[in-house]
């Protein structure tokens, strides 16, 4: 079914499947089944022929039909949901849904054809219905707390809804992040230097920086990559490079730092040994993630847009000031990039006009002087070296000597270049990063012990309260915040549409609004769950963690509708009262 619906199998898509699900609904057919066989037995005081064992496996598949198969629809409703997510969350999450939704669809017809054809066949007469030994351990302490709860019927549900509201307040102090920070086992440095540092004085740096991570014992090896400006796919100046700090299994460590404290160890000791360049610190996976995400390789980026460079970079300084004393700033850096000095040639149009000079004659000596030009060949046995014509290195930086420089004027007449242009050498600014057509800058914050929306929250404040933009400039907050402020806000619509669609689903199965009321009380019961299991794990609420919910939703439910429907059989084979809710409860 995946192959023709195009969904490849990979790590997100068969990692969605739960057998637990799966085999849910053909555990309660069977179990009602062997029930069935087994009551039948009673009432005839004798062993059952094999037509009457596919007659009970008939009728009892016929009877628990509404609560294993319209239970796993509900769990397929809930998941719709998901399949409203767009971007690199919609990615993530759509297929593994889409194979969850296949698999329980799957399921459910086997567990209506093949597991009662099976059951007919496999079964004996003289069936009976044993509980594991652990099942009984469950009973004889679930019987006394559940006699309790209906002895005092109000105390518990006023606990219900207690529950409910702490769990709605710890819901809400967990914080916020697009994923969960994962422990990868290695670190990855993005190191910045000035933007005028040549491939050598940032080839000596690096090794030095290197040289300090690996006096670490938690080092394995480091290795790293200097980027270069010619590469589109990953555009970085000589200035800038990325190190790959791989680490010992954690059973080797000799110390008691955690990956946490060993972060900040690392950046501590390398500003101390190595200065003169920053530090992002991340993980390779998630580095290259967040610059999927936004183009930066930080966890939250703060662009600013306007018009001119220098009030660009001035307000990026203010901002970056601020930010880093919001606690859980762990690394905030500056993306736009410094000046460095350039050599500018402008020609002089009247001169240029007396001695009948184009613009492309001054180019063309330019280019020639600075870049080179092949001239012919040199040969050597068989191997051929290509002659190239350019002025020395010390030489281009020479004022005196690029104003000496030859022009040709025609077949026979030359003239020095200052005659034709002035030259200088100005200081500017070596790239200049755009986006939506804007001139940009951006400061980038990678976060340590903290979850990403209760920081951007107060960062966010703090600076709209102490920087007031001026006309034509505007900031945005984006990297993981931004995600998940679209990825939650889809949600927040979609998620409520689910759960009114199931709602309608249990009316139309029950007929009693009662009924359905009771069967949709589980959800918020089930999610205090959730919500105290992050908070036991020390985990914020992130998009994952709303996938979970969604599936939570859905197995709530449908332990609902199996437990109402028993009611509603018992209820109709004479059983009244708190015995029937005893019985049903307990089964």
């Amino acid at each position: 079914i995946m192959k023709p619906l195009g969904m490849s199998g990979n790590l997100m898509s068969l990692g969605a499947l739960d057998f637990g699900i799966i085999v849910d609904g053909t555990v309660i057919v069977l179990d009602n089944c062997v029930r069935y066989i087994q009551d039948q037995k009673k009432k005839l005081g004798r062993k059952l022929t094999r037509a009457e064992v596919q007659k009970a496996v008939y009728d009892a598949a016929v009877e628990i039909r509404l609560a294993a198969g319209f239970g796993e629809l509900i769990v397929v409703a809930v998941f719709l949901p998901i399949f409203g997510l767009i971007g690199i969350e919609g990615k993530t999450f759509a297929p593994m849904a889409g194979t969850f939704v296949i698999a329980i669809f799957c399921a459910l017809i086997l567990s209506f054809t093949t597991a009662p054809a099976l059951a007919s066949l496999i079964l004996s007469g003289d069936a009976e219905e044993k509980e594991p030994k652990f099942m009984q351990w469950i009973h004889h302490w679930y019987a006394p707390i559940l006699d309790k709860t209906i002895k005092h019927p109000k105390l518990t549900i006023a606990f219900a809804v207690a529950s409910i509201a702490i769990g709605g307040v710890l819901f809400a102090t967990r914080g916020a992040e697009f994923l969960p920070q994962l422990g990868e086992g290695s670190f990855a440095f993005h190191m910045i230097r000035p933007v005028n540092a040549s491939l050598d004085q940032s080839i000596a740096l690096q090794r030095k920086a290197d040289d300090v991570v690996k006096s670490f014992a938690e080092v394995d090896h480091v290795f790293s990559r200097i980027g270069t400006s010619e590469v589109a796919t990953d555009p970085m100046g000589v200035n800038v490079s990325d190190a790959y700090i791989i680490l010992k299994d954690r059973s080797k460590w000799s110390s008691d730092h955690s990956y946490e404290t060993l972060v900040n160890a690392m950046i501590a000791k390398l500003q101390k040994e190595v200065p003169g360049q920053n530090y992002l610190a991340s993980q390779p996976i998630q580095m290259r993630f967040n610059e999927l995400l936004e183009g930066t390789r930080a966890d939250v980026t703060v662009k600013i847009f306007g018009p001119e460079l220098e009030t660009l970079m001035r307000l990026a300084k203010d901002s970056k000031e601020i930010i880093e004393k919001v606690p859980g700033a762990g690394d905030v850096e500056e993306d736009l990039a410094g000046t460095s000095p350039v050599l500018r040639i402008e020609p002089k149009v009247a001169a240029m006009r007396s001695f009948g000079a184009a613009n492309s004659d001054l180019l063309d000596a330019v280019s020639i002087a600075m870049g080179g030009q092949e001239v012919g060949y040199l040969y050597e046995n068989d191997r051929k070296y290509p002659i190239v014509v350019r002025i020395s290195d010390d030489e281009r930086s020479d004022l005196e000597t690029i104003r000496e420089l030859p022009v040709a004027l025609g077949t026979a007449l030359t003239t020095p270049l200052g005659t034709i242009a002035t030259t200088s050498f100005a200081e500017t600014y070596g790239s200049i990063n755009r986006e939506d057509s804007n001139r940009r800058s951006a400061v980038l914050i990678n976060l340590r012990g903290r979850d990403t929306e209760s920081f951007v929250e107060e960062a966010k404040a703090k600076v709209e309260a102490a920087i007031k933009l001026p006309q034509g400039y505007y900031m945005e907050w984006g990297g993981n915040f931004k995600n998940l402020q679209e990825a939650r806000s889809r949600l927040l619509v979609l998620a409520p549409v689910a759960l009114l669609l199931v709602l309608l689903m249990i009316y139309a199965a029950f007929k009693s609004i009662k009924q359905t009321a009771l069967i949709f009380a589980c959800v918020p019961l089930a999610l205090v769950g959730g919500v105290v299991s992050l908070m036991l794990n020390g985990l914020p609420f992130s998009i994952s963690a709303g996938v979970g919910f969604i599936a939570l939703s859905g197995i709530a439910v449908l332990n609902g509708v199996v437990l109402v429907n028993y009611f509603n059989q018992l209820r109709a084979e004479g059983e009244r009262g708190l015995q029937l809710i005893r019985h049903g409860t307990l089964i």
